[in-house]
């Protein structure tokens, strides 16, 4: 009895697998719950990081785009006839109202003569006063400049009153009259209200939602916009410096109040007229905020592993119990033996190899006959259970069969929602949207396609798209290039932004921009391409270049083009084998009429002399103003050389004999006019026909004037 009692207070054989199970589940759970926290954090935060580098590069952009705008309003105002001339202290103002009104966030605009004064601004604001010490009317004196961020000086006290005080960025170039002659330096006032709408309108969105602070930040760390504790204060935080050595970026640092900070930042000012404008925009947000996501994540994540690893330890203990269970009984059965039940019956398990043959020798030791009785009706039994198990567990299968099934159609039902939400988006898209196999072949065509290429969709859908819209001398280039990246993942139109022409259905082409991405599939690469029309955008881009190369008095290409074409036209003499010439003239008598009538008289008469002069030359000989009364024409194709050109030359002079009517009177003037012929072969530059032509121009001049006299010097090969 004492041995039997020892016996049973030791611990069992299923406490002990019991014990050994559940601990393994446990470990295993911590382990994946460890796993899974460590995963989730690292990605929520690089989540929240790329989200607020790419709000502070939304910024950053706003902040470039914006100040490229202000200086091509300036440059628009600059060419300004009443601007330029600055004759008219009251148009110039009217003219300043009006671009102040347009643009709310100039402070003031004004106009500074040569002693420093200013002769007109907006609602005429410091008219009469001197700004000769101002630094944006000192470096302005010579090229255009642009000033960092200051307080008011000058107009602290003249301006309205504001919520926050007047703090300005500068804006100023010289202005030239046509002669080239320093009138003096336009001047505009940016209110740092400016930076502050942009900030608004790009950020705050973001700023209501998740409590992000948005920040400009000067070199010198001095804080532009910001918490109002932080204006115009210093900051030497890790993301400022990093920001001197890197364009754009995000991390983790710790905030002057002793708070964890995620931080974005990005870089103004590194390109474009307005270099020196090098500010940085940094967008941070708490850490504690900006993974509040991740922490309710993580309470869920804790609670399902718990509430699994309650299920996991409750099934292992129950199979456990289950797995033991013929042992306990065997055991159970020795011992009422044990303590002179001759009635216990020693059960017959069938569950192991071993249970069974140590239950057969017991049993048969008590009774031989009765244990081949039990052993049957044992089997029996466990057929039986057997086959309930099996069939529990069938039922069970096709339980979670059902349940994997109706998970699949859900899941399926969803994405064919998103696909037709997506298909959606990208059919009402403004942008033309295809997407082609690696064939090149169409696989989608939304109705801005349609629109912008005049293919509808069931027309496009299924062709080769360098058929559709390629221009047939490009085809080729294409088809090559789309096999290029596909071997070898390199290829200069994918992932970038380019202007291409794109091939209408009617066969006129359109100038497009494309932006084109791949994706890699199993079934191959996809390819998807936005197409935006810039016909609009390349109109103004080609006023702006024929601007930059006319006159604007006289609609003649300027020295500019002059300086342009000279060159072209010394090469085809050269590649043709025929002489040109060069006719260098100015008005006679010019000078007195400006003088006498006035700058407006002058204007009027250069009109009419480049009105006649253009009608006395060849259709392929070009009229140009240089400067003042200046005037040339290159000659080309002159078959007989000398005399083709004196021809052209005497049609001139007597083109300029008859009277000029002007405005203010009748005036009957002459033009002295200077012959270089080039010869091909000869080693004449640009810069010496000029020359030659401009000093026979002033020999005719000191020979009478109203005549035409010849370069003489020889050019020797």
């Amino acid at each position: 009895m004492l041995s039997t009692k020892k016996l049973s207070s030791t611990l069992s054989l299923s406490s002990w697998v019991t014990i050994g199970v559940v601990l393994s589940v446990l470990i295993t759970t911590v382990s994946v719950l460890l796993l899974v926290d460590q995963f989730t954090r690292n990605y929520a935060r690089n989540e929240a990081e790329a989200r607020l580098g790419q709000l502070a590069w939304q910024m950053q952009d706003a902040l470039d785009r914006s100040m490229a705008e202000r200086y091509i309003d300036i440059k628009i105002l600059a060419q300004r006839p009443s601007v330029r001339e600055a004759r008219d202290p009251a148009r110039m103002r009217i003219i300043f109202n009006e671009l102040q009104k347009t643009v709310p966030n100039y402070a003031w605009i004004g106009f500074a003569t040569p002693d420093g004064n200013v002769l007109a601004a907006a609602n005429g604001l410091l008219e009469g006063q001197s700004v000769a010490e101002r630094p944006w009317y000192k470096k302005a004196q010579k090229d255009f400049f642009v000033g960092d961020y200051h307080p008011a000086v000058l107009l602290e006290k003249k301006l309205p009153a504001a919520v926050d005080p007047w703090r300005f960025v500068d804006i100023a170039m010289p202005i030239n009259d046509q002669d080239g002659r320093f009138k003096g330096v336009l001047g505009i006032h940016l209110s740092w209200a400016w930076a502050r709408d942009l900030a608004r309108k790009l950020l705050n969105p973001a700023n209501d939602r998740y409590d992000v602070e948005i920040m400009i930040v000067r070199e010198d760390g001095t804080v532009l916009l910001g918490p109002k504790g932080l204006e115009e204060k210093k900051i030497a935080t890790d993301s400022f410096r990093a920001s001197l050595r890197q364009p754009s970026g995000a991390m983790r640092e710790l905030g002057d109040d002793g708070r964890q900070y995620l931080t974005g930042f990005a870089r103004t000012g590194l390109s474009g007229e307005y270099g020196e404008m090098k500010w940085t925009v940094l967008v941070r947000q708490p850490e504690q905020i900006a993974m509040a996501g991740f922490k309710e994540l993580e309470r869920q994540v804790l609670f399902v592993g718990c509430l699994v690893g309650l299920l996991l330890t409750a099934l292992v203990f129950f199979l456990t119990r289950r797995l033991v269970a013929p042992m306990n009984a065997l055991s159970a059965a020795l011992e009422r033996r044990a303590t002179g039940d001759d009635k216990a019956v020693v059960p017959i398990v069938g569950t192991y190899y071993e249970i069974q043959l140590l239950s057969t020798t017991l049993s048969s030791m008590v009774q031989r006959e009765e244990n081949y009785l039990r052993e049957v009706r044992s089997l029996n039994e466990g057929l039986e259970q057997r086959v309930n198990d099996r069939t529990r567990r069938l039922h069970e299968t096709a339980i979670a069969l059902q349940q994997a099934l109706d998970s699949q159609r859900e899941n399926q039902m969803q994405l064919e929602e998103s696909e037709n939400e997506l298909r959606a988006i990208l059919q009402n898209a403004h942008d033309a949207f295809i997407a082609i196999d690696e064939d090149g072949i169409v696989l989608e065509w939304n109705r801005q396609a349609e629109q912008l290429l005049g293919w509808a969709g069931k027309d496009a859908i299924g062709k080769e798209l360098a058929e559709l819209i390629i221009p047939l001398e490009q085809r080729e280039l294409h088809r090559r290039g789309m096999k290029h990246f596909i071997a070898t993942g390199e290829g200069v139109v994918i992932n970038n932004r380019i202007e291409i022409n794109a091939l209408r259905r009617d066969g006129s082409e359109l100038p497009v921009e494309m932006t084109v991405g791949c994706i890699e599939r199993r079934a191959g690469h996809l390819f998807i391409a936005f197409l935006h029309d810039i016909t609009e955008r390349q109109a103004f881009r080609n006023s702006l270049q024929e601007m930059a190369l006319t006159d604007i008095l006289t609609g003649l290409p300027n020295r500019r083009a002059f300086t342009q074409k000279l060159p072209e036209a010394m090469a085809r003499a050269a590649r043709e084998q025929q002489p040109m010439g060069l006719l260098f003239m100015d008005i006679d008598g010019f000078k007195g009429v400006n003088d006498k009538y006035g700058h407006e008289a002058g204007d009027e008469l250069l009109v009419q002399f480049a009105a006649r002069l253009t009608g006395s030359v060849r259709e392929v000989d070009l009229a140009a103003r240089l400067a003042g009364d200046e005037f040339t024409v290159i000659l080309e194709r002159l078959q007989q050389g000398q005399a083709d050109a004196l021809i052209v030359a005497e049609k001139i002079l007597a083109a300029m004999r008859g009277p000029f009517v002007l405005s203010a009177a009748t005036v009957n003037l002459s033009s002295s006019i200077g012959v270089a012929i080039y010869e091909p072969g000869r080693h004449t530059d640009q810069d010496a026909l000029v020359a030659q032509a401009d000093k026979a121009m002033y020999a005719a001049k000191k020979a009478g004037k109203n005549r035409v006299e010849w370069n003489t010097e020889e050019n020797p090969a």
